[in-house]
């Protein structure tokens, strides 16, 4: 038997002995939820309660395994009969039994991701080929059904929300190739991620078998509930539609993800939908030092969409918690590499922020250090695809017989493929001088082009000699604004995002007057190969670090415009950017440092701090917090500005 109160703390226990009924448990950063779960249902199977009638939803297959694998070496029974896992696998066991009810057979098959794109493609290709030039990737179309499903809205309202830019004719073939999408799948006998739990809700609508379900569960937990979207929440009320019981994990100052359709009223109003509802708090944290968690509740009770919970540190060590300013972000990124150079222990520094183009110089002065860093998420700044365009661009430009940038080019074009592109590529490196190539470009196009991919080819050849002659900076406006943003939008469906990063290189740009000398900058930081000794410092998106923990934290770029993000705040999001902070503050354990490169000296503008800075006002002493004086700025005899 497992001694309960030798294990957990009162409020620990409190959720273990008392989680009978609707309970909300509210359980901050470093508050132990993970182990409030796992000694809850041991409880629950030391009461005598079966084990399927136990279920336990997760939203990653690390944190399922990790939780029943504990309460498999806790347990005096067979453990392995609770349903627990994520949302996705546990649809998955109920569809592969009732599955014929919903009009599949019981031997359905799972596409991932891929397939799905595969089946969506084959679709575009079958449905319109080369007739038409503006359809979506298969992976935009996707991400609009995706969100139409677990946000429960029609894909007409993702797209006014959230692609606007997309006309009524691309609408009409978005909807088209839905419906096919749904066709093709049903008559295969297919299921995506999406459809598991879309048929799972329909299965639970069922109303004699939503019964014979709710009856056998007695018991259902969910972990990371201000995760869940709106269909997942469904799901979870018709699961425990007969007994009522049902404990929710989560903390409404981490909800995060409204973008993947993550719904906060979720969490923040679970007491309307459960007017019965406990709810228990989880305050005490074993992460972070107090100065730390003072920043965090100082800053987070400026939301007004919140519920209450302040959290305490039990940690007995001292840190250190800084606001540091800088003229620019160079400054700061020779700042950080400074202060990780001379750590030992690299593993335990993270730097975040809250978009990958806020760390570019940081990157590029790492690499020239060569001190070896991580990027979560697995790619780095400059070898994301859309940052690899833009250099190929360039590349071009400096020297249009390397034929792989060419190529690169070219297959951005409809209508040109691998066979084509390599066939153009041959022939434009053939000429001695790219003058040539802008003068024989009509019979070029005629020579290797097919009819579908002359139009193309000329658009190609027409942006490399209009780029030419103008400054780097304008080549890669250029680049952006008449080529690259159409491709963005009908390519990505993060496009704002990327133009954003795409934004950061123009700014960048301003600082070069050779065209080789800016490649060479990409291209080293490009090509270096991935460190992954475990002495590397992170370097992360605050989205990619939620859930990891570091003794040293970095949060950069904090100006306003960047962090929060000028489109949440256009957008009115500003309360999902703060709890983007406090998730940042809370990752750190001892010494945080928050940093803001404070002028833009291309713009000649003195860039305001992020209000959140502002309103950690209180931790910092006096010397140590920004203040927002106005400054003079006046232009320094060398042409650059500088502080009066």
């Amino acid at each position: 038997m497992v001694d309960f109160k030798k294990k957990l703390n009162k409020e620990q226990l409190k959720v273990v002995y008392e989680g009978d009924g609707p309970c909300l448990v509210l359980s901050g950063p470093g508050s132990g939820k993970t182990r409030t779960l796992v000694y809850r249902t041991v409880y629950l199977l030391e009461k005598g309660f079966s084990p399927s009638s136990i279920m336990l939803l997760t939203f990653t297959k690390k944190a399922a395994k990790e939780m029943l694998f504990r309460i498999k070496t806790m347990a005096c029974c067979d453990s392995e009969k609770i349903y627990g896992g994520t949302f996705h696998h546990v649809a998955n066991i109920f569809l592969r039994r009732y599955g014929e009810e919903v009009g599949y057979s019981s031997n359905f098959v799972i596409v991932d991701e891929e397939d799905a794109k595969t089946i969506i493609s084959g679709i575009i290709k079958e449905k319109y080929g080369k007739q038409k030039e503006d359809v979506p990737k298969p992976k935009v179309i996707k991400n609009i059904i995706s969100l139409a499903v677990n946000s429960e809205k029609t894909v007409e309202e993702v797209i006014g929300e959230k692609f606007s830019f997309f006309s009524d004719e691309v609408i009409d073939v978005i909807l088209e190739i839905t419906e096919e999408y749904k066709k093709r799948k049903k008559e295969s006998n297919v299921m995506d991620y999406d459809d598991l739990l879309f048929n799972w809700n329909s299965l639970l609508s069922i109303p004699e078998l939503r019964k014979k379900i709710s009856d056998n569960f007695l018991y259902v937990m969910v972990d990371e509930y201000q995760d869940t979207n709106k269909l997942q929440d469904r799901i979870i009320k018709k699961i425990s539609e007969k007994n009522k019981n049902i404990l929710a994990v989560g903390d409404d100052s981490q909800s995060i993800y409204s973008f993947r359709a993550a719904e906060i009223d979720n969490i923040i109003n679970f007491s309307k939908n459960y007017p019965e509802a406990k709810i228990f708090k989880l305050e005490n944290n074993y992460r972070s030092t107090a100065e730390i968690l003072e920043m965090a509740n100082l800053v987070i009770k400026n939301n007004t969409k919140r519920l209450d919970k302040d959290l305490k540190s039990v940690v007995p060590n001292k840190g250190e918690a800084d606001v540091v300013v800088f003229s620019n972000p160079l400054e700061q990124a020779d700042y950080i590499a400074d202060y990780i150079e001379n750590k030992k222990d690299r593993s335990e520094v993270a730097v975040l922020f809250r978009a990958h183009h806020h760390a570019v110089e940081l990157e590029m002065e790492l690499t020239k250090r060569n001190i070896p860093y991580l990027s979560r998420g697995g790619v780095r700044f400059f070898e994301q695809l859309h940052i690899k365009d833009v250099t190929a661009y360039l590349r071009v430009l400096l020297n249009f017989k390397d034929r792989v940038s060419f190529e690169r080019l070219l297959l951005k074009e409809k209508g040109i493929g691998d066979v084509g592109a390599k066939k153009i590529s041959g022939k434009i490196s053939s000429f001695e001088k790219v003058e040539d190539v802008f003068e024989n470009k009509e019979k070029i196009a005629k020579e290797v082009c097919t009819a579908t991919s002359q139009k193309g080819f000329l658009k190609i050849i027409n942006l490399i000699e209009e780029g030419t002659e103008k400054t780097i900076s304008e080549k890669i406006k250029l680049f952006i604004d008449d080529f690259y943003n159409h491709y963005l939008d009908f390519s990505f469906e993060n496009s704002k995002e990327r133009k954003s990063d795409l934004k950061k290189i123009y700014e960048m740009s301003f600082d070069y007057e050779k065209l080789e000398d800016i490649i060479s900058d990409f291209s080293l930081s490009e090509d270096v190969e991935e460190e992954r000794s475990s002495n590397s410092v992170v370097l992360s998106t605050i989205h990619q670090a939620k859930g990891l923990e570091w003794k040293t934290v970095f949060i950069i770029s904090l100006k306003e415009g960047d962090f929060p993000h000028a489109k949440a705040v256009e957008e009115g999001s500003v309360e999902e950017e703060r709890r983007l902070f406090y998730v940042a503050v809370t990752r750190c354990k001892e010494n945080l440092f928050l940093t803001y490169p404070r002028y833009n000296f291309r713009e000649k503008q003195i860039m305001p701090p992020s209000r959140f800075i502002k309103e950690t006002k209180g931790v910092f002493s006096d010397e140590d917090f920004f203040e927002d004086e106005e400054i003079i700025m006046e232009d320094g005899e060398d042409g650059e500005w500088e502080m009066m």
